[in-house]
Order: structure tokens, then C-alpha cells, then sequence
């Protein structure tokens, strides 16, 4: 049986100590393999989506509905989770149940109890170790509007599902996302099909909303009336993914510019966050408030890549000078080819299809490959050849 790797998290005191006592004890004796034992939620939240541990084993404490705030930040896939909390208080209770909280302990924890769920849910790890990985979500976000998000979010699910791989495209883009408008689809169903229907939402009903080609990407469009966009929020998105995970290879999330909370669920969601911008300084002094803000809410690192659209060599802006103004250069490139993206918009087809030999197909291919890599996927044999291998390394960035 595999030994599942752990992290504990405890602001109390009391409890605090007696935890981090237990973890050394369990991870002595061969149960875990102890990450970190802490009391910090900023190093808690930057273990977890550093090394996506098999547990995170956290108490509640004094505030327990602050703490279960934090535990949903957890990035998806998200660990599976031991909450210790109060076992008179039906609220919190409910709340972990709702979130798939594995086991609820009583405060403070039994040895034992804690030692015989950790070794429940490591046997759970053993047998689903054959089980499929759950698809991985990338979560494209406009600096501000006219960037080009959309077509971004659209063409990358593209090629992720001309490279093979089973492909969904989320359209978050509220209130007036226009995703379907992109593949030339009239949606019969919606995002607000989902918030009216929540009690009754499964895996078979959400395959039922989806629409797109048999053999393309799979679409869940944006509500076609503004009034019923307010109906979506953040726990209908996290249900969605949820879904969504279990059958596809790939989830794309075209997100809104503006900080609602199904945004700020999506984001918490996402594997990678891809902000794409302009080499122009408003469009930078937006992606430099876009970047601090996911900064101060715990988005960091190299889960966030900076993707430079329509790029041009007559750029005034250099790249030098987004150096100087991010403290960083863009992770990716997308060349400028406004007239090929306009008739593939225009048809409601990937560019791939429109001008499968254009260096702005290409450019999407690449960027496909790119976030293979970004989120440690293997990419499709088709994409590993040298020539786009070659054209991966001249159009990414250095972090």
C-alpha cells in the first residue's frame, strides 16, 4: 500500500501542538510521509499546489468557517481532506460534507481515529491508482477587454483536442461570454441551465448540456440573457469541474476580466492560469493590477503564465521594457495575424482548419504543447516532433 504523503494545518494552540506531535508520531511509524506541519495559511495554501499532496489533514479551530474558506482555495484536483472540527455544531459539518471532506474527527483528534482514517483513505489511493487522471483545468483571463481572451480560450481548446485529447471549453466569460458565437453554435442550454438545476445536476444531465462536433470540443456556453447570468455562482462552477474532470482529458475556462466570485472560484480551480495582454502600457498597467490582486489571493508562481498576444515586431513596447514593468517576461507569444483570426471567427472554425499552414496556427499548436508542459503532462505524439518542438522553444519566454 502506498504510503500517502500529508500536510497538517492547525492555528490552535492546543490543538496545535498535540497535532504536530501526532503527525511526527505517524510519520515515524511509516504511516505518512510528513510534508509540513503548520499554522500559516499563506505556506499552508503554497505546499499544497507546490506538491499536491495525497492528504491534507486540517483543524478547524475557534473559527471553523474561516478555515473551510481556505480549504476551498485548495487547488483542483484537490487533496483528499481529514477536517478536524466541533462535533456539535451542525454547520461545519454540513459545509465539509459538501465540499467531499473524506473524514470529520472529533477536536482534538484521537490517535487512533486519526491513524485509522489515514489508513482508510490510503487504501483508497491504492485502488485508484489505475483510475484515469483527472483532467486538468486552465483557466484564460483577459488583462482587459479587446486582448483577445476569448479566442485564446477558444483556439487552445482547439488544439488541445486536435492533438487527441478529450476537450471541454467552459464559458465563464459572464455576462455576456460569447464561446458559442466562436464555433458557430446556437446553445439550447447554458450555464443557467445548471444554476436553476442544481439539485439534479450529475455527470449524465451535464452531458446533456454540452454541445459541439462529436469528434470537437465539447462546449458549455455562457448564458444568452445578462439577467440570467446573476444565477451562476461559485458553487455551481466548482460542481461543473467537478464533473467535468471525470470525463474529459482537458478543461478550458474562457473567465471573465472582472473579480465575481464564479471567477474567483474558477480561479481557485485551475491548474494554470493564462492572463493574456497586449505589448501596449495600458493594456500592461491592467495586467500588473491583475497580477498583484492574484497575488494578495494566493495565486503565485508558476501557476500563472503571461501570454503576450498579437505580437508584432513594430511594437513600440520591447520586452525588455515588460521586464522592467511586471518584473517578469511573458511566458508565451502569439503572433499578429488579425486577418486569418478574423475568418476563423467569422466561419466559427479553428484557425487550424482555416489555415492549417499559418504561422498563427502553428502558434496555437505550440501554445498547446506549452501548456502540456506547464501542467507535467505528456504531450500527444503528433505534437513532439521536432518542428513544433523547435517552434515551443521560440516562442516561449523565460519565466
Amino acid at each position: 500500500m502506498k504510503t500517502p504523503s500529508c500536510i497538517f494545518f492547525s492555528e490552535t494552540g492546543e490543538v496545535g501542538a498535540a497535532l504536530r506531535t501526532l503527525a511526527h508520531r505517524l510519520q515515524d511509524d511509516g504511516v505518512v510521509d510528513l510534508g509540513l506541519v503548520t499554522h500559516d495559511p499563506t505556506a499552508f495554501l503554497e505546499e499544497v499546489r507546490d506538491h499536491r499532496p495525497d492528504l491534507v489533514v486540517a483543524d478547524l479551530g475557534d473559527e471553523p468557517d474561516r478555515v473551510l474558506d481556505l480549504l476551498e482555495k485548495l487547488p483542483s484536483p484537490r487533496s483528499r481532506l481529514v477536517v478536524i472540527g466541533p462535533q456539535d455544531r451542525s454547520g461545519p459539518i454540513l459545509r465539509a460534507m459538501r465540499m467531499g471532506v473524506r473524514e470529520y474527527l472529533d477536536q482534538p483528534p484521537a490517535e487512533e481515529d486519526l491513524r485509522r482514517a489515514v489508513a482508510r483513505l490510503a487504501s483508497d489511493l491504492g485502488s485508484e491508482s489505475d483510475v484515469e487522471t483527472p483532467a486538468r483545468v486552465v483557466a484564460v483571463m483577459g488583462a482587459k477587454g479587446g486582448v483577445g481572451a476569448t479566442v485564446v480560450a477558444c483556439q487552445l481548446a482547439a488544439a488541445l483536442r486536435r492533438g487527441g485529447a478529450r476537450t471541454a471549453l467552459v464559458d465563464l466569460n459572464l455576462p455576456l461570454g460569447d464561446v458559442a458565437l466562436h464555433y458557430d453554435i446556437q446553445p439550447a442550454y447554458t450555464l443557467a441551465n445548471i444554476a436553476r438545476e442544481a439539485d439534479r445536476l450529475d455527470a449524465t444531465y451535464l452531458r446533456t448540456l454540452l454541445q459541439g462536433r462529436p469528434d470537437g470540443v465539447q462546449i458549455l456556453a455562457a448564458p444568452t440573457r445578462a439577467e440570467e447570468a446573476e444565477l451562476v455562482r461559485g458553487v455551481h462552477v466548482e460542481r461543473a469541474l467537478g464533473l467535468l474532470r471525470e470525463d474529459f482529458e482537458w478543461v478550458v475556462l474562457d473567465v471573465s476580466r472582472t473579480w465575481s466570485e464564479p471567477t474567483m472560484r474558477a480561479l481557485d480551480l485551475a491548474d494554470q492560469i493564462l492572463l493574456v495582454t497586449l505589448m501596449d502600457v495600458p493594456t500592461l498597467n491592467h495586467t500588473r493590477q491583475h497580477l498583484d490582486l492574484m497575488e494578495r489571493l494566493g495565486h503565485t508562481g508558476r501557476r500563472i503564465r503571461l501570454i503576450a498576444n498579437r505580437q508584432s515586431r513594430s511594437d513600440v513596447v520591447t520586452e525588455k521594457d515588460v521586464v522592467e514593468f511586471l518584473d517578469r517576461r511573458p511566458d508565451f507569444g502569439l503572433p499578429n495575424d488579425y486577418p486569418t483570426t478574423l475568418a476563423a471567427v467569422n466561419r466559427g472554425l479553428p484557425i487550424a482548419e482555416v489555415a492549417p499552414r499559418s504561422a498563427i496556427a502553428r502558434a496555437y499548436a505550440a501554445l498547446g504543447h506549452a501548456v502540456h508542459q506547464w501542467c507535467e503532462v505528456e504531450p500527444p505524439e503528433r505534437a513532439s516532433g521536432s518542428g513544433l518542438a523547435r517552434a515551443v522553444r521560440g516562442m516561449l519566454g523565460r519565466s
